[in-house]
C-alpha cells in the first residue's frame, strides 16, 4: 500500500486530475469557488490564483520546486488565500487572466500566477460584499500577474518566495497604492474586452489577404509556418485546403505548402511514429523533438486535415500517406484516449517520473533488443527511424541522463523503399512489424499520465473527425465510435433545462457549457448526420445551435463565451482568436453554413452573414489570427456572392442570396447557375448556359422588356476586361405584362429562363486579361422594382494555350 499523504487540503474533495494532483501539497489550496473567496473576504488576505491543467510540463516543476516546499507552502498560507484552477474546466477564468498577464508582462503561458484582491477590500464597497451578489467591488481584481516563478533568482527574474513577499508587503503597507492599480487593471481589461467593432463588410479579398499571409509565413525547407518551436495550426492548413480547392489553377503553391507540411509532421518526432497520435508541439523548426504531451483537440483538428487533403491532392510519392495517418490516429484515440463511456478523455502526460518523453525516447540497446525479431529488420528499423544518425534528444532538465533518440522517419517511405531496393507496399509492411514490436516493448515501461476527464468541446472536435473518418475511409467503428461518444453527452450531460455541461469525470458531470461546447458538438451531430443520414443527428444539431443563440447569442451579430450573469468573472469575454482551438464564434458560423446547406434553410445562411460582418473588423485586424473564420468567409462567399461582394462589382452564384433592399424574411429572388463554370478559350469557341430560377413572387424586366424607356432596366449579359474576346448572347422572349405602374405593356422574365452565350478569343487576345461575365438585371414585383444590380458570373475563363 502507497504511505499516507502527510498533508491533505480542499482539492481533495475534487474531480478535475488537475486539481487532484495537487491535493497533497502543503499549500492549503482552494478551488475556485464561493467557499474561497469567503474566506479571502473574512482574512482580508489577497488570492493567490495558480492556473495551469494536469499534462503541462512547467507546472509539474513549479509543484515541485514550490508547491511541495514545506517552508515556500507556509509562506503561502500565512501570507495569502491560495486557488487553484483547472484551465480546461474553467477556459473562462484562464482565458480572462491570461488577458491580464499578457497585459502586464507583455506574453503568457502556464503555470499562470496571479495575485487578486479579496471581496470586500475595495474603501466603500460594503467590507460584507459577497461575490455572488454581483457586488462591483466584490474583489476578484488582479493586480500583479506572471507565470513560472523559479525557488531561486535567476536571469533577472525574481524567486518565488520573493514574489510572495514582496506582494504580501505592498498588500499590508501600501493597500491604497496597490487598490487604486487593481482599478486600473481591471478598468484597462474591461475596455479592452468590452470594446465592440461596428459590424462591417466581411469580403473575400480578406482570405486572399490572409493566404498570402500564410504563404510568406510557409517555412519553405521544413514545413509548417514561422520558427521553433513550431505548432500544426491546422486551421491555417485547412483555410489553405480550402482556398486551393476554390482556384486549383492558380493555388499550386498553396498546395506544395499543404503537402510539404504534412508530409513533414507524418514523418517527424511530433508524430508518436510507433503509436500513432500527434504530440502538442515540435520543440525544434524541423519537427524533430517535441513536447510530448498529446491533447485531445490537436488529433481530432489533424484528423480532419489529413482527411480532407487526402480527398483533394493524396501525396505523389506515397499516396495512402494522409490516410495511414488518419487511420494509426483515430486508432490510438480509439486505444488509449477513451472512457468506458464511450466519450473521449482530454490528454496524456509529457513526463514519466520527472522526465519530459520518458516513455517515448529509445536507446541504441533497447531498439536492437526489441527487434530481436531479425538482423535485416532490426537494421532496416534502424535505418527507418534514424538511429543510424546518432543520438538526436538530450534532455534539457537533466543533462545527467544519456543522450537518446525521438523515432522519426529522416526519408519519405517511398525514398526509403528505393534505398532498400523494396516496393513502397514491402517498406509499408516493413514499417507495421517495427511498430508492433516496438510498441509492445514500449507498453511495458511506466506509462505517462492520463487525464482522464471528458470535455465537451473537445469531444465534439473528436466525435466530427472520426464521423467525417469513418464516412472517408469505410470504417465503420470509427462512425460507431463517434455516434456513441455523442449519445453519452446527449443523453447524460445535460441539465435539466436541457443545456449541456462543461465537464465530466467518473461519470459525474459538472460545470455549466460554454459557447464552444454547443458549437463544436453540434459540428460533430452534423458530421454524424452527414456520415450516416440520420436525421436525429440533424434535429439534436438543430437544438443546440438553436440554444446557443439564446444562451450566448448577440443581437448585432456574434456570440459571448460564457453565459450571461456569472458574478464570479470581472467581465463577460467574447473570443474571436482561432488559436489551438478555434473560437466558438468561428466555428458556430461553419455550423449555420452547414445547416444552410444541408436543409436549404436561408435563415441559416443570413445568420451567418450577419455573424461575419459583425467579425469584419477584427478579420481585418487579425488575418490568420481567425483563419477558421477566415474559411467560414470564403465558404460563405461561394453560397452567397451578393452578400459577401467587394466594394464594386457582386459576384453571383448558384445560391444567390437576397438582393439588397428585399423585404425581411422574403425569398431569394433570383437563384442564378451557369454552366460550365469554366471555359478555355485556347481550345476554341464556347457556349455557356445561365439559368435564372426566378420566385414566384418576382419577376426580371426581360433583354426585350421595353426598348426605348430608360426607366426600365432590362436583363443584359456583357463582357468585361476581355480585350480581343468576342461574345454573342441569345436571349429568349420575355413575357408581356400590363403593371399599375407603368403605362403600356413590359416583357418580364418568370419563373425559368436560360440565356445561352458564345465566347469567342480573336488571335489579338492578350494573355493576360481577366475575363468576366457581367449580368445586369432588375428585379421587381407587381407593384414595384428594386434597385437595379450588376453582377460577376462565377465562370473561370482561360485564354492561355
Amino acid at each position: 500500500m502507497p504511505p499516507m499523504p502527510t498533508h491533505t487540503n480542499a482539492l481533495a474533495r475534487e474531480s478535475s486530475p488537475y486539481l487532484l494532483q495537487h491535493a497533497h501539497n502543503p499549500v492549503d489550496w482552494h478551488a475556485w469557488g464561493p467557499q474561497a473567496f469567503d474566506l479571502a473576504r473574512q482574512t482580508a488576505r489577497p488570492i493567490f490564483l495558480s492556473i495551469g491543467y494536469s499534462t503541462c510540463y512547467w507546472c509539474h516543476v513549479m509543484e515541485r520546486q514550490s508547491f511541495e516546499n514545506e517552508e515556500t507552502a507556509a509562506l503561502m498560507n500565512r501570507l495569502f488565500v491560495n486557488i487553484k484552477v483547472d484551465r480546461e474546466e474553467r477556459p473562462d477564468v484562464d482565458d480572462l487572466y491570461m488577458t491580464v498577464t499578457q497585459m502586464l508582462t507583455g506574453g503568457g503561458g502556464w503555470p499562470m500566477s496571479v495575485f487578486l484582491t479579496p471581496p470586500g477590500s475595495d474603501p466603500g464597497s460594503d467590507p460584507g460584499s459577497d461575490p455572488a451578489e454581483g457586488d462591483d467591488d466584490a474583489g476578484l481584481k488582479p493586480f500583479y500577474a506572471g507565470t513560472y516563478f523559479p525557488p531561486e533568482a535567476m536571469m533577472g527574474r525574481p524567486s518565488f518566495a520573493q514574489v510572495l513577499q514582496g506582494v504580501s508587503e505592498a498588500w499590508t503597507n501600501r493597500r491604497a497604492d496597490v487598490l487604486e492599480q487593481a482599478r486600473r487593471i481591471t478598468d484597462a481589461l474591461r475596455q479592452q474586452i468590452e470594446q465592440r467593432e461596428p459590424p462591417g463588410s466581411a469580403t473575400p479579398d480578406l482570405v486572399a489577404a490572409t493566404t498570402q499571409q500564410l504563404m510568406r509565413n510557409y517555412d519553405a525547407e521544413h514545413g509548417g509556418f514561422g520558427h521553433a518551436p513550431k505548432f500544426p495550426q491546422p486551421a491555417n492548413l485547412a483555410l489553405l485546403l480550402a482556398v486551393y480547392k476554390d482556384e486549383a489553377e492558380r493555388a499550386d503553391d498553396n498546395w506544395h505548402a499543404i503537402d510539404h507540411t504534412l508530409d513533414r509532421m507524418a514523418r517527424g518526432g511530433m508524430n508518436d511514429q510507433i503509436a500513432g497520435g500527434f504530440h502538442r508541439y515540435s520543440t525544434d523548426e524541423k519537427w524533430l523533438v517535441p513536447h510530448f504531451e498529446k491533447m485531445l483537440y490537436d488529433n481530432a483538428q489533424l484528423i480532419s486535415v489529413y482527411l480532407a487533403a487526402q480527398a483533394v491532392r493524396p501525396n505523389l510519392g506515397d499516396p495512402t500517406l494522409f490516410e495511414r495517418v488518419v487511420r494509426r490516429t483515430a486508432d490510438y484515440v480509439l486505444r488509449e484516449m477513451t472512457d468506458p463511456t464511450g466519450a473521449f478523455w482530454s490528454a496524456q502526460d509529457a513526463e514519466v517520473d520527472g522526465l519530459e518523453g520518458g516513455n517515448y525516447i529509445w536507446r541504441q540497446p533497447e531498439f536492437r533488443d526489441a527487434l530481436h525479431v531479425s538482423p535485416s529488420t532490426n537494421g532496416a528499423g534502424a535505418s527507418l527511424y534514424g538511429l543510424d544518425l546518432g543520438a538526436n534528444f538530450q534532455d534539457p532538465h537533466h543533462p545527467e541522463v544519456p543522450p537518446a533518440n525521438v523515432l522519426y522517419q529522416p526519408q519519405p517511405l517511398n525514398e526509403f523503399a528505393d534505398a532498400q531496393g523494396i516496393t513502397l507496399d514491402d517498406a509499408i509492411a516493413l514499417k507495421d512489424r517495427v511498430d508492433a514490436a516496438l510498441l509492445e516493448v514500449r507498453m511495458q515501461r511506466k506509462q505517462p499520465g492520463t487525464d482522464d476527464k471528458v470535455l465537451v468541446n473537445w469531444n465534439g472536435l473528436m466525435i466530427a473527425a472520426l464521423a467525417q473518418a469513418g464516412a472517408q475511409l469505410a470504417q465503420p467503428c470509427y462512425t460507431q465510435a463517434a455516434a456513441k461518444a455523442a449519445r453519452y453527452i446527449l443523453d447524460y450531460m445535460r441539465d435539466e433545462q436541457g443545456g449541456l455541461y462543461h465537464a465530466m469525470r467518473h461519470g459525474k458531470s459538472k460545470i455549466p457549457a460554454f459557447l464552444e461546447d454547443y458549437a463544436f458538438l453540434a459540428q460533430g451531430l452534423l458530421q454524424l448526420h452527414r456520415a450516416t443520414s440520420e436525421p436525429s443527428w440533424l434535429d439534436a444539431a438543430r437544438r443546440l445551435m438553436h440554444t446557443a443563440a439564446e444562451r450566448f447569442g448577440d443581437e448585432q451579430g456574434g456570440y459571448y463565451d460564457t453565459l450571461a450573469g456569472r458574478a464570479d468573472l470581472l467581465v463577460r469575454q467574447r473570443s474571436v482568436y482561432d488559436g489551438a482551438v478555434p473560437s466558438g464564434n468561428s466555428q458556430m458560423v461553419h455550423n449555420l453554413l452547414d445547416l444552410a446547406e444541408m436543409t436549404g434553410e436561408q435563415a441559416y445562411l443570413a445568420r451567418a452573414a450577419a455573424d461575419l460582418h459583425a467579425a469584419a473588423a477584427a478579420l481585418r485586424r487579425l488575418g490568420a489570427g481567425m483563419a477558421h473564420m477566415e474559411h467560414a468567409l470564403l465558404r460563405a462567399a461561394r453560397m452567397a456572392p451578393d452578400q459577401f461582394a467587394p466594394e464594386g462589382r457582386p459576384r453571383l452564384s448558384g445560391a444567390a442570396a437576397a438582393h439588397p433592399g428585399a423585404r425581411p424574411g422574403a425569398r431569394t429572388p433570383v437563384l442564378v447557375s451557369v454552366e460550365p463554370q469554366r471555359i478555355d478559350l485556347s481550345q476554341g469557341d464556347a457556349t455557356l448556359r445561365i439559368t435564372l430560377k426566378i420566385d414566384p413572387e418576382y419577376h426580371l424586366n426581360a433583354h426585350d422588356s421595353a426598348p426605348g424607356d430608360k426607366n426600365v432596366i432590362a436583363t443584359e449579359l456583357s463582357l468585361h476586361d476581355a480585350p480581343g474576346v468576342e461574345l454573342a448572347v441569345k436571349y429568349p422572349p420575355g413575357t408581356s405584362r400590363q403593371f399599375p405602374f407603368a403605362d403600356k405593356p413590359i416583357a418580364v422574365y418568370e419563373k425559368i429562363v436560360t440565356l445561352e452565350a458564345t465566347l469567342k478569343k480573336r488571335d489579338q487576345a492578350p494573355l493576360s486579361a481577366k475575363p468576366a461575365l457581367v449580368l445586369r438585371y432588375q428585379v421587381c414585383t407587381s407593384s414595384s422594382c428594386l434597385e437595379p444590380r450588376e453582377a460577376e458570373l462565377p465562370v473561370l475563363i482561360n485564354l492561355a494555350p
